[in-house]
């Protein structure tokens, strides 16, 4: 990448004083990061998408309603 482009960006940013726009363009920011480190994932975060992609295939699934009956009842643990 040009690091021309960087400078400029870094400029345009450093004048901006609305907190609102400042906000929006974190996000845009953190979600391409997010998105760029996608296939970081664990051994163990693998396994567990590789079961659950199993029990959906196997048929072993669960309404939204029923999802989120489970997971109220797990956080109260």
């Amino acid at each position: 990448m040009d690091m021309n482009v960087k400078e400029r960006i870094k400029k345009r940013v450093n004048d901006i004083n609305d907190p609102r726009l400042l906000d929006e363009l974190l996000k845009a920011v953190e979600l391409e990061h997010e998105i760029e480190h996608v296939d970081e994932l664990s051994e163990l975060e693998k396994k567990a998408i590789d079961e659950g992609i199993s029990d959906a295939e196997a048929g072993n699934l669960h309404s939204n309603s029923d999802a989120s009956q489970l997971v109220k009842e797990w956080l109260k643990k």
